[in-house]
């Protein structure tokens, strides 16, 4: 006998196969970016886990039910006709007649009750399916059953089933459809009783045309997910094929296959769930596709908030975060505000920052053009300014001969101005000394302390602003750059930067673009296509103007040559590009940066196994300054790190930064720096986390670019509460730092902040940012 059997609609985020966006392919394959939803016990969970796959479907043909039931009434009939009962003479209760129906009127009925409930007429299908249960008693409690399942009457239909089984008819689909209600009724005990119960009475369905089915659902509640998926993959008959294609795509999602339950889910015809496609889509990293998919689901369901979450959780990873404050917004503005949240969320950081696998899937060979790096080289590159030692002559000669005619008071005038030039000369030849030997940051604390005391001298706010910019702290670059072309509008190269800088905070750099400008274009002794114009052009992104800048004769400096590599590279000239690369590596035969470009010209078209392994063999034998890694400009660290991390000679460098800073008797900060720096790519995240909070309580480096990186190391460490606090402190000394504002987004997301959440991700709005440092996982 066939029978109709319903298992409950799938609910389709509270389970694991579904949920993940994972540290989701970038992060290839990323980073993790998984997404499962997935509540905080684990029994829950397990509850939740299963629910997903307990489909709305119906199990039994309607057309077999009306068939056998057809010929349950032939053969009724038959045995009346051949075994007519002799009357007896006693007095006996006239029965109650059941109404009995023809089968077709049987299947009509069937056919109408179900119509009417799929268009929400809910009170007269179950009114009919009622009445077809009073048909025969035999079938009367499991359609009785199914009728209050369908009413989602969880208690009504358990004891329905109960009666059922109880009855010896339908036993295994009764007992399945009886797990259902316990898991509706989050009684896990129940659920296990009666799952066990299906699987005892599995035999008994060894003929049945669904038999597969049944063993697959039974293994799956069972959690035998190999089992029930061999099951599924080889139907006894093409009955609801496509429904166990549908649940082989749940069970392969559930164990990680993710591309095969995708192309499974996608080949089925009639299946629109583009909730479930949408979400094994982010999982493989295909973000728009899923994209797509989650605002088709959500047209066909548009109040429901999982499929919202999950769409901002997609939208996060497409760094829309914008879309993402609206979505929350949506959904946690009609929830109750101590509610979980549908997503229980972690924020990481992402793998490739010390997986090496990870790192290389990652590693592009252009690593050095984009904005950030490519102005990061020109400020590398570029020169320090000195004093003006005849304007210091001058005051000196005038002082003298006013004292020779007896003015002392001009002369006194002249002699302290003359002293007073000579003392800021001094620190500033002082700090470009530390600069030039690459302690830029005890070259920024001497610059700094002469700016409190001078606050008006241009050349001391260029060079405070470029060791700012050397360190990574683009917004105080951005002021002292500024305030430095403010005080003299011949220092173009202050101007330039200033638009530089100003670009990496996201400021308004309209008019002082269009100031610096006008500015160079005045100077009839300048070239047509000089430095400082073609600067202006990489800022505008005007990349064609270059090219004059490329072909023209000139002088080869350092910053010139970095213009021309960073100019040739945009333009695609190859030639130029390798050429440019040798003279600057000439030029600085031991300097890191030049040695790291023309590396990567020479090896760029290889696969990156064999990018590896000629760094490996290559770096271990040049003869570089490591001052700079120890001690000098942020790019330097970044850059070397990241080679050495995909060329697998991170931790053995690692070991040689920790003796050299035990070594140290000067410059100590500035190589725990690049230490705690290494700390973070060697997965040593305690380690790095206590440097860090050295070098700001003990050393007093509160510069936004240290605190920071010491939240980076806060939340590898897992010491959240710290992180948020740290990356506060970072957004206050530095507004702009859009890191800042995506981590705390994520970390108040974590905590159910979501208020909190959203004004970060508002401020950053849809601008596509991917962090470098931060992404995001779905706890299990």
């Amino acid at each position: 006998m066939a029978e109709e059997v319903v298992i409950l609609e799938a609910d389709p985020l509270s389970t694991s196969e579904e949920e993940g966006f994972a540290p989701i392919a970038e992060e290839g394959a990323e980073e993790t970016a998984a997404t499962s939803a997935l509540q905080n016990e684990e029994d829950e969970q397990k509850s939740k886990s299963k629910k997903k796959l307990l489909i709305l479907l119906i199990l039994g043909s309607i057309l077999l039910l009306g068939i056998v039931i057809a010929i349950v009434i032939i053969i009724q009939n038959k045995n009346r006709a051949a075994n007519m009962p002799v009357a007896v003479a006693q007095v006996v209760e006239k029965p109650v007649l059941k109404e009995q129906f023809s089968p077709s009127k049987l299947e009509g009925m069937i056919k109408k009750a179900h119509l009417l409930y799929e268009q929400g007429n809910k009170d007269d299908a179950l009114k009919i399916y009622e009445k077809i249960a009073t048909f025969n008693e035999a079938i009367s409690y499991y359609n009785i059953g199914v009728a209050k399942l369908k009413e989602q009457n969880f208690p009504e239909a358990l004891e329905a089933f109960k009666k059922a089984i109880q009855n010896k008819e339908h036993r295994t689909i009764s007992a399945i459809n009886a797990a259902v209600c316990a898991l509706e009724m989050k009684d896990n005990t129940l659920f296990t009783y009666y799952i066990d119960l299906a699987f005892a009475y599995l035999p008994e369905e060894s003929n049945a045309p669904l038999y597969s089915y049944y063993v697959g659902l039974v293994h799956y509640y069972k959690d035998f997910y190999y089992e029930a998926l061999s099951a599924v993959s080889h139907p006894s008959n093409d009955f609801y094929k496509e429904d166990q294609e549908y649940l082989s795509s749940k069970i392969l999602a559930s164990l990680n296959y993710n591309a095969y339950a995708l192309s499974t889910l996608e080949k089925i015809e009639k299946m629109s769930d583009y909730f479930t496609l949408g979400l094994l889509q982010a999982k493989l990293g295909e973000f728009s596709k899923a994209k797509t998919s989650l605002l088709k689901a959500l047209q066909n369901d548009r109040e429901n908030p999982k499929i919202k979450m999950a769409l901002a959780m997609v939208e996060n990873k497409m760094g829309n975060l914008g879309n993402v404050a609206s979505l929350m917004g949506e959904v946690y503005k009609v929830r109750d505000t101590d509610a979980q949240p549908i997503y229980k969320m972690h924020a990481i950081l992402k793998p490739s920052l010390f997986d090496v696998d990870k790192a290389q899937i990652e590693f592009e060979k252009e690593l050095f053009f984009n904005d950030e790096n490519t102005y990061s080289l020109i400020f590398y590159y570029a020169p320090y300014k000195v004093f003006d030692a005849k304007q210091t002559i001058d005051y000196i000669r005038k002082g003298s001969m006013n004292i020779f005619i007896d003015e002392i008071g001009p002369a006194l005038s002249y002699l302290k101005a003359s002293s007073t030039i000579s003392k800021v000369n001094i620190a500033i030849s002082k700090g470009i000394k530390k600069a030039l030997d690459f302690h830029v940051y005890e070259a920024n604390d001497i610059f700094a302390k002469m700016v409190e005391e001078y606050k008006n001298h241009s050349i001391l706010h260029y060079n405070l602003a470029l060791t700012y910019a050397q360190m990574g702290d683009y917004a105080a670059a951005y002021k002292n750059f500024s305030k430095s072309y403010h005080l003299d509008s011949n220092n173009y190269l202050a101007g330039v930067f200033a638009l530089m800088s100003g670009n990496l905070i996201g400021k308004d750099i309209t008019k002082l673009s269009e100031d610096v400008k006008e500015s160079i274009n005045k100077n009839q002794t300048l070239e047509k296509d000089n430095l400082y114009a073609s600067l202006t052009h990489l800022t505008d992104g005007n990349h064609f103007s270059l090219t004059r800048w490329i072909e023209k004769e000139k002088e080869d400096s350092p910053l010139s040559l970095m213009l021309n590599i960073i100019a040739a590279q945009k333009l695609n000239n190859e030639r130029i590009y390798r050429l440019s690369t040798q003279k600057l590596q000439a030029l600085l035969p031991k300097d890191i940066i030049s040695n790291i470009i023309a590396f990567n010209v020479k090896h760029q078209k290889q696969d990156i196994k064999n990018y590896a392994k000629a760094i490996q063999m290559e770096f271990n034998r040049l003869p570089l300054d490591y001052d700079a890694f120890y001690f000098g400009p942020k790019i330097v660290k970044e850059q070397y790190i990241k080679l050495l991390q995909i060329g697998g000679l991170l931790h053995q460098k690692r070991d040689s930064v920790r003796v050299k800073m035990e070594e140290e008797r000067i410059d100590i900060p500035s190589i725990m720096q690049t230490l705690a720096y290494m700390e973070i790519y060697t997965n040593n995240f305690e380690e790095a986390f206590s440097l860090y909070n050295k070098l700001i309580d003990d050393y007093g480096k509160k510069d936004t670019h240290t605190i920071f990186l010491a939240s980076v190391a806060a939340i590898g460490a897992g010491h959240s509460e710290n992180a948020i606090a740290l990356l506060e402190l970072s957004k206050l000394t530095d507004p702009s730092n859009v890191e800042s504002k995506y981590a705390l987004g994520l970390l108040y997301q974590e905590v159910g902040n979501f208020e909190a959440a959203n004004a970060q991700y508002r401020s950053i709005g849809n601008i596509g940012f991917i962090s470098d440092y931060f992404s995001f996982a779905i706890q299990r």
